[in-house]
């Protein structure tokens, strides 16, 4: 089998360094499988060409683009990452440039799961980060890609970039996907885009844990990008992202409950927290919270007409007379505060009698 790694990268240069090093190590324990790296720079104006230059010497299955233009659009920087490598490959896996293969072992696992599922040949595999590794039987859960991302959802399986194990051909179908020209774009275009090139096919969950980010939490570096790429607004794009493919037919059974689960809790839950902190500033406009619930209401359509879509209404509609109060409150306070700032007795500069004297 022949592995492609991809890595896109921008400014992260020891953190790729650190990346590599720990390819390099779990690539020489690889017996079952060929192993190539590809590095698309995204036009990094830091020491990353130094340190590209320095393993360009010294291991030829590395392989680099770099770009003369850098861009933020982050379909542009999976198509540069994704296309344009000009190597073979049968399975690529998409990693981040502050990501780390903490297990050695990882590439030789992954050929021997590949190799004993020969006969039904996954689309796509997701490889779990350390910190999420769940057990399970063999370590390994097999089940069409809808409906394992029903069950362990859509966001942790096909969401972090670190864990995507693509088939050659559904690289392919993922990046011919309209997807991507939906404007704004979801944060998570690239799962959208995955779970339509998937759907329906084969899929394997390695669920031993094999890489994880390098850093534990969001650095202040991680954040700024974020807030640069409006990332958190991004994420309300997910909704209208995945009913569009809904509406193309790409989906053809209803989600569940648990296809929007992150972790130990749902995704509106995070769009809730949002939104409550909206409704509690008083200068929030009513046309964002009218919009932002709307696009809440629209998971109801997407969870079909089945007992999870109940479950979901039932939530939704005490969270909107939630919002309402709260909204409430927010302007009794400013009215309260408005009538606070005139005087509480009215007074002359000075009292009449010594007005008169002077």
């Amino acid at each position: 089998m022949k592995l492609l790694v991809v890595i896109p990268t921008w400014n992260r240069a020891d953190c790729l360094d650190k990346a590599i090093q720990a390819i390099s190590e779990a690539r020489s324990q690889a017996q079952n499988c060929t192993v190539e790296l590809f590095i698309s720079d995204n036009c990094s104006s830091d020491h990353t060409p130094e340190v590209t230059s320095k393993w360009l010497r010294q291991a030829p299955w590395i392989h680099l683009k770099r770009w003369d233009t850098h861009t933020s659009h982050w379909g542009e920087i999976l198509e540069r990452a994704l296309l344009h490598s000009g190597l073979e490959f049968d399975y690529l896996w998409l990693q981040g440039d502050d990501d780390l293969l903490i297990e050695t072992s990882a590439y030789q696992q992954l050929a021997e799961a590949l190799e004993a599922s020969a006969e039904d040949p996954p689309a796509l595999v997701h490889c779990c980060p350390i910190r999420r590794a769940v057990p399970g039987e063999g370590g390994i859960f097999a089940g069409t890609t809808e409906d394992l991302c029903n069950t362990y959802g859509w966001y942790d399986l096909l969401g972090w970039i670190a864990s995507l194990v693509m088939a050659k051909d559904t690289v392919d179908r993922m990046m011919a996907s309209p997807q991507w020209q939906l404007r704004p774009p979801s944060a998570f275009v690239h799962s959208e885009a995955l779970l339509e090139a998937a759907y329906g096919r084969t899929m394997l969950v390695l669920a031993a844990g094999f890489i994880d980010p390098q850093d534990e939490v969001a650095t202040p570096e991680t954040i700024e990008r974020w807030l640069k790429e409006d990332v958190l607004e991004g994420f309300w794009n997910i909704i209208p992202g995945i009913a569009n493919l809904k509406r193309r037919g790409v989906l053809t059974e209803p989600l569940t409950l648990g296809f929007f689960r992150h972790l130990t809790y749902s995704l509106w839950d995070r769009f809730a927290i949002q939104l409550m902190s909206l409704a509690s500033k008083s200068d929030t406009p009513a046309e964002e919270l009218v919009r932002k619930m709307d696009l809440m209401a629209e998971f109801a359509s997407l969870l079909g007409y089945g007992e999870d879509r109940k479950l979901y209404e039932n939530w939704f509609e005490g969270f909107q007379d939630d919002i309402k109060d709260v909204r409430r409150s927010m302007q009794v306070i400013k009215r309260r505060i408005e009538q606070h700032k005139r005087p509480s007795y009215a007074y002359t500069i000075m009292p009449p009698g010594l007005a008169e004297r002077c």
